[in-house]
Parts: structure tokens; sequence; C-alpha cells
């Protein structure tokens, strides 16, 4: 291969490295907007739409059919690839919003076991309302927050993959002061385990380099978790 095809098949696989990555996002169309559905459970706009206006920063991730998107009102949704996007790879990520999971949360303790959901399930087998732990977790509960974590040995397949994902929303409900406060009275091991989970992209979707998010928004968290280590 000729120098020049070798520095162009590069230049393209680096750019399709980065394409693959989540990033920063407006739309290209200044003076352009689009309708948003509205996908995530638990938000004031489940079933609805948002108007996502030109200028409007948002978190993109690359799909096979579009961008799943990320707003910062919470809401979540869908943009089809024929939408121009102009991508901001240089910025730094926003802070994702869960506040509105709180309010499905307080909702579902209550829900018929056909509604719970596996993880819930699961947790209810072993004499605990998971959503109820689940509330009073987000509301700061040093206990209920101990309570909850503790469930991790209990949940494997589609339990795992729900409960895994609500850790790292409770995380950002709870916020970094009131987190990190629990963290410090947890043993060594349970932090440890804490830190392996929220560094595991799978579990912080659309997250896909967590521990330099935490490292920028979660300040306190990240000192105790992962200081002293690279």
């Amino acid at each position: 291969m000729k120098p020049v095809a070798i520095v162009a098949a590069l230049f393209l696989f680096h750019a399709n490295s980065n394409a693959s990555n989540e990033c920063m996002a407006t739309l290209k169309d200044p003076h352009g907007s689009v309708i948003v559905p509205c996908n995530r459970s638990g938000t004031v706009t489940r079933g609805g739409t948002v108007t996502l206006k030109a200028g409007e920063p948002f978190l993109a991730e690359p799909g096979l059919y579009g961008w799943s998107v990320y707003l910062k009102s919470g809401c979540n949704g869908f943009i089809e690839k024929k939408v121009a996007l102009q991508l901001l790879p240089n910025e730094p990520l926003m802070k994702l919003n869960y506040d509105q999971q709180k309010k499905l949360w307080q909702k579902r303790q209550s829900a018929p076991d056909s509604e719970l959901g596996e993880a819930a399930s699961s947790a209810k087998g072993r004499g605990v309302n998971y959503f109820q732990l689940l509330t009073a977790a987000s509301n700061g509960d040093l206990k209920a927050m101990a309570r909850f974590f503790s469930l991790a040995r209990f949940m494997d397949g589609g339990a795992a993959e729900e409960y895994y994902p609500e850790r790292w929303e409770l995380v950002h409900v709870v916020g970094d002061e009131r987190f990190a406060r629990f963290l410090s009275t947890q043993p060594a091991k349970v932090r440890e385990n804490i830190g392996v989970n929220l560094t595991s992209p799978g579990d912080t979707e659309p997250i896909s380099k967590p521990k330099t998010y935490i490292k920028r928004y979660f300040t306190k968290t990240y000192k105790i978790l992962f200081s002293g280590k690279q």
C-alpha cells in the first residue's frame, strides 16, 4: 500500500472510531428544530415529545439508524440519520439528568406484581419493596442506600440489566455530596465493588468512559473511590 493510501486508511479508521462514541452535538441547521419523542420512563414527557431547537446542546450517541439523544431536561429520545447534526467531539459531555426517575420510583412503590420488573421481583422474593427502598435511597437515607447497594448479590440476568443502570441513575439523583457521604460510611470492599460498577460502561449508558465523567461531575465521589489509583 502506498504511503498516501496508508495515511488515508488511518484517518478513516480514526474518524470511524471517534464516530462510534457519544459526544455533544447541536442541530446543524442554525434555524431548524426537530420533534423528539421522549422514551425514558419516568419523565414528565413520557409518551410525549419535546422540541429540540437550533443551538441547544445535547448528548448524542450513534446507532445503526440514527442517534439516541439525551437532553438537559432529562428527556431522551431518537433522531433519524436524515437530521443533520453538528457534532462537537471536543466539548465535555454534559451531566446527565435523571431527576424525573425519582417520580417513577415513587409511583412504582405500589405497582402490581405484573409491573414490577425483574429486579423488583427478585428483591420482593427477599422481602424487600424495591421501589420503596430506591425512593428512600434517593432521598439520601444512608441505611436505604446501603441496603439497595447490597442487593447486587441477588441480581443476575434480566434483574441485573435493570438493577445496575438504576444504581447509576441513583448516584445522579442523590448527588455528589450525599453519595460521597454514604461511601465514607462503607467498608473498603463495598467501595471497591461500587467503583467497579460505576466504571463499567455497560452499566453507565450512554457514557462509555465513566471514570472520566465521574471525575468531572462527582469530584468527592471520585476522590473516595479512586484516590491513589490510576
